[in-house]
This record gives structure tokens, sequence and C-alpha cells, in this order.
């Protein structure tokens, strides 16, 4: 004879009711870090439901407004910045992670349902997870949102939940992992391998560039939290470190994959290997300085000012002025005006610059394959396939096809429509 279920109301990060190892499966959809503060939404149904149903339900309705105490959002009006808001969410999730623990039996598993394209929520998440002593034992994407909603439509979002399958970590290690081991036997080829093995497992899917990053983000903390704590010389290896490395390899299967195979991040030039990865990653929007250094860690290229060698990408430290970020061709001495470097750092951010941002004297002398393409594109811009052409024969007459293999990828990455048929159409007219 079926029992009926006894549904308990009250926070996850504590239940009394239930005794230790006790329950066989968890299954989970928490607050998606900081995509909706759900007590305050709630807030506008609660004070009318409280005037229409408070005589009726007196127990529901006790408070002035719904509690947000126990609420594990990150919320930085409430918890004073950004940084304190990671913490709260990071701290609560971990309560919620060690109940589950303690009310789970040892076979038990636990499924958490997660949607979010931050690596601040996943670094939040999975932190709190491991270090509570649960092992990631799979992550897989399920389609839960309509390609053509409104809060989807043209944008750079995720179109699927990611399900998180855990177990319980029964022990801990008595020596930390190493992140790269002796002949790249370490923790990060082992990540490399699994996000690699998975992108095969994803392709029949046909997931989007978001999906198919997020997921692989999962395969890289299985990896991590089963060899956890995971150390790079006396530095701790974080979670957002592994899915850092989970991206490298999605931005170069991406690379390989737009250009048929013709393109390997390897065989390119630094400056270009680097901010080619960077583009497939974060497009031309801002990212933060550590994640950028920790991939370029993993391509071994540094990030300086000056081009030292060729293992570094060029950067210029300065704030950007609007007179310089939307310097006109135009204008008088505007070829003075712009950035000589691809890449610029604002404080504790990086962000690869467009080509009419560039300095028109740095595209005129390029240093580097990047240098070209943008040279290239803002040639075209100022008079069309012939002046393009001239361009690349000065600059690439020896390796045009490569040149227009990396603008297939700078349209396709884009994520800009118009930006993607401009490369279209400079490749019409030169190949």
């Amino acid at each position: 004879m079926l029992s009926l279920p006894t549904i308990i109301n009250g926070t996850a990060a504590h239940i009394p009711q239930l005794a230790d190892q006790t329950v066989d499966l968890v299954c989970m959809d928490p607050p998606y870090y900081n995509n909706v503060m759900y007590a305050e939404l709630s807030d506008f149904f609660y004070v009318w439901q409280k005037r229409t149903l408070a005589d009726l339900y007196p127990e529901l309705f006790t408070r002035r407004l719904t509690d947000k105490t126990n609420e594990a959002v990150a919320n930085p009006v409430r918890d004073g910045s950004a940084k304190g808001a990671k913490a709260a969410y990071e701290r609560m999730m971990a309560e919620i992670f060690a109940e589950s623990r303690r009310v789970l039996k040892n076979n038990g598993i636990m499924t958490i349902m997660f949607t979010h394209k931050s690596q601040d929520a996943w670094e939040s998440l999975t932190r709190a997870l491991i270090e509570s002593g649960w092992n990631i034992t799979s992550a897989f994407p399920v389609d839960s949102e309509f390609a053509a909603s409104m809060h989807q439509k043209d944008m750079a979002a995720a179109a699927s939940s990611i399900f998180i399958a855990c177990r319980k970590r029964t022990a801990e290690s008595t020596f930390p992992a190493v992140w790269t081991g002796l002949g790249g036997s370490g923790v990060q080829r082992q990540i490399e391998q699994a996000v690699k093995d998975g992108l095969k497992e994803f392709a029949p899917l046909k997931l989007n560039p978001v999906d198919e990053m997020v997921a692989s983000y999962g395969r890289a903390l299985r990896v991590l939290s089963e060899q956890w704590p995971v150390m790079d010389g006396d530095e701790p290896v974080s979670p957002i470190r592994a899915m850092n490395e989970a991206s490298r390899v999605v931005s170069e299967n991406q690379i390989a994959r737009i250009t048929g195979g013709r393109i390997a991040v390897a065989d390119l030039d630094s400056e270009t290997a680097i901010a080619l990865t960077f583009y497939g990653i974060w497009g031309a929007g801002e990212f933060s300085f550590d994640e950028g250094l920790n991939i370029s860690k993993s391509l071994n290229i540094s990030i300086g000012e000056s081009r030292s060698d060729k293992r570094t990408i060029r950067i210029e430290k300065t704030d950007p002025s609007a007179a310089k970020r939307k310097a006109s061709a135009s204008s008088e001495g505007a070829e003075r005006l712009g950035y000589t470097a691809p890449m610029i750092r604002k404080g504790s951010k990086l962000q690869l610059v467009l080509p009419e941002e560039r300095n028109s004297n740095a595209l005129n002398s390029p240093k580097s394959d990047w240098d070209v393409i943008h040279g290239l594109i803002m040639a075209y811009r100022s008079g069309d396939t012939p002046v393009a052409r001239a361009f690349l024969n000065q600059h690439a007459a020896d390796k045009v096809l490569r040149i227009l293999d990396l603008l297939e990828v700078w349209g396709a990455e884009s994520g800009d429509p118009k930006l993607r048929d401009e490369s279209r159409a400079i490749q019409f007219g030169l190949r």
C-alpha cells in the first residue's frame, strides 16, 4: 500500500524532521544566482493576497512582507556589493548542500538543475557543492527554453538547463592532485580530454554556443571534484580555473569547426591565437583580467603592455575616453587616435577592441594576423573590395586564404548579424 507523501515547508538548510541517511534522492532546482530576486518579486502578490486571504489562512500571512533572510540569491543591493552577494549566495548554498548530504543515503544521488551563463554563478554554486563533500558525476543539457521566446531571441543566452548529478564524496584525498603534472599528466590534461569527449557527445544536440560552453563546464567540474583539492604549485585551483580551461577547449573547437578544420589555434601567431580564443569566448565584451590570465597560461602566452617576445599579446593599460573609442576616420588627426594594441585593460577588466577603435597607423603596419584582419575590415569600409584587395596583397599576399578563414571566424563569433554579413561580403569579393 502506497503511503501519502509528507510535505515539509521550510528552509532546505535545516530539516530536523529528517534523520541522517534516510533519503534516496535529492532533486533540486536552486535559485539561479542573481537572475531573479524571488522574494522581492513575491512581495507584489503577497500584499494583495494578504488583504484578500488573511482571514481564511492567517498562518500564511503573519509577516508584513515575504521572508528574505533565508532566500539563497545573490542580491548586491541587500548584501552591500557584488562581492558580498557572491559570498552570501555561496554560504547559503553550502548550508543547503551540507544538509542534503546529511539526510541522503550513502548510495543516494542528488540532481541539480542550473541555468546561468555567468562564471561567477557557476563558481559560487560549484565551490559550495564541492567543498560540502560532493562529487559531480555527470552534467548534461536539456532543452528548457523556447528559442523564439522574447527573453531569449537574438540574445547570447542559455536555452538549455544543465542537469548536474552528484554523489557523496566518501573519502578525501590525502595529498592534493596537481594541475599540470609530469608530461602533461595532471588535472588540466584530464579536463581538456573530458571536454573534447563531451563536445563529441553534444554535437547531435546542436546546442547554441552558450549552452555548449555551459555544458562543458560540467565536464570540467566533474574532473575537478573527483580530484579535489587540486594545486598548481602553491596556488589552489578553483572551479573557475577549471571552467576557463573548458572555455579554451570549446573556443578552439569552434574555430576549427567554423573553418572546416583549416585553422588550428596552435598554428597561429601568439597574439592572434589568444585574441581569437578570447573573442570566441567573450566576443568584444569585457571580461575579468584573472580569467584572461588563466586562459593565456593554458596557451603559454603572456599579457603585456609591449610585445617583448612572440609569446605576448599587447594591451594598453588605459581607461578609454569617449573621444578615443569613437575616433572618426574623417576627423583631423584621426590617424593618431585609437588603440595601437588589440586589447585594453580597464582596472580589473580586459576587452578586445573593435577594428574602428584601432589606431590606423598601427593597422597599416600590422604585427600579427589579428592586426591584418582589423586592417582588412577597415580597408573594405573605406573603399569596398578594391581597397581591401590592395591591403591584403600588401600585408598578407602569402597567406590570403588563412586571413579569409580568420575573417570567417570573426564574423561567425561576433554575434552581430551586421558584422557577420560584412565578413561574408568581404570574403565573397576576395576569394
